[in-house]
């Protein structure tokens, strides 16, 4: 019988904070920030993501801690921000995976307002408490907006749904449409990995009953992402907008098994409008990898989508705003 393959070594876990402090355009500079993260960082094992948003940066990384406390090290002497501030510090299994990723978010999101949600969370640290690395994340670089947040029991704590196209633009039309329908902004985002071109992924916030719902749009490029895979538990439901030819709808679904590979609490899968023969071919490979698959008949326009979707979603869970200890998993700062 083969030995069990040993446990992965845990890794430090930090996310941070800071105000940015660039000139000239901002993807310029963090096309520099990753090509010197690359080259230094990834022989040692430390892997990072990276978002600027109302100039602010937000920076997670994970490695041995050795490596990150030296990296931080340097971090906190780069002129090219300041004021840094520890939103998570923690010691575990790795949560992050892929040596890269980065995202720059255009939204009507102030400064004020960022820091605001800075504060927040590290009001709750001082407690003594620290929410989980992807909520941090979350809760500073796309925070629930919408009226409806303030009906409910928890504000952070919603639901939300990724669609995915097979070839065309269908999933980015329905956030477009859901949101000139429902009059809320639509939040852009690009993201890029270690070595790859940037990729889109727009979201809005809807109402639904007494809460909020969000519809993200992400390319199929994107679900490769290191950030994107991270952060999937937060998603009940992945819907894959087939595009009607088998081989790109089962190349799309194939693409969602690997992007699971490493989630702990994996999303359920629908795949809406494929064909009866990748139907089961998209079956056999969510089954494969132990993920839910749902099939839905193909729809007429994004209305029709929509409804198919939340009729799903409504009998789903929400993410949940997962608070840890901070003295389990790490000495105090």
């Amino acid at each position: 019988m083969p030995a069990a393959a040993p446990a992965a070594a845990p890794v430090a876990r930090v996310l941070y904070a800071s105000q940015a402090r660039i000139e000239g355009p901002v993807y310029a500079q963090m096309e520099r920030i990753r090509a010197c993260a690359v080259r230094n960082n990834e022989p040692l094992g430390v892997h990072t993501a990276l978002a600027h948003q109302s100039g602010w940066f937000l920076q997670w990384k994970e490695g041995p801690p050795d490596a990150v406390r030296r990296i931080m090290e340097r971090v906190l002497q780069d002129p090219r921000h300041h004021g840094c501030r520890i939103m998570h510090r923690s010691t575990g299994p790795r949560l992050l995976p892929g040596v890269w990723s980065m995202s720059i978010v255009q939204c009507e999101d102030s400064a004020a307002e960022f820091e605001a949600r800075v504060d927040q969370v590290d009001a709750v640290r001082l407690q003594g408490l620290q929410y989980a690395p992807a909520v941090v994340w979350r809760m500073l670089s796309t925070p629930l907006r919408h009226p409806c947040a303030d009906r409910q029991d928890t504000p952070g704590v919603f639901r939300r749904v990724m669609v995915c196209s097979a070839g065309g633009e269908e999933s980015f039309a329905l956030v477009q449409h859901l949101a000139w329908l429902h009059r809320q902004e639509v939040v852009r985002r690009r993201f890029a990995g270690p070595q790859s071109l940037d990729v889109g992924s727009n979201y809005t916030d809807l109402p639904d009953g007494q809460g909020a719902v969000r519809v993200i749009a992400m390319a199929r490029n994107g679900l490769g992402l290191g950030l994107t895979r991270a952060l999937l538990a937060d998603y009940p439901l992945v819907v894959l907008w087939c595009s009607g030819a088998d081989a790109r709808d089962e190349d799309l679904m194939e693409r969602m098994v690997q992007a699971c590979a490493d989630a702990p609490t994996p999303p359920v899968v629908m795949g809406l409008g494929a064909s009866p023969a990748a139907h089961r071919a998209m079956f056999k490979l969510a089954h494969r990898a132990g993920l839910i698959y749902l099939d839905a008949a193909p729809v007429q326009g994004p209305d029709q989508a929509w409804e198919v979707i939340m009729g799903q979603l409504r009998v789903m869970r929400s993410a949940a705003n997962n608070l840890w200890r901070r003295s389990d998993f790490a000495p105090a700062d």
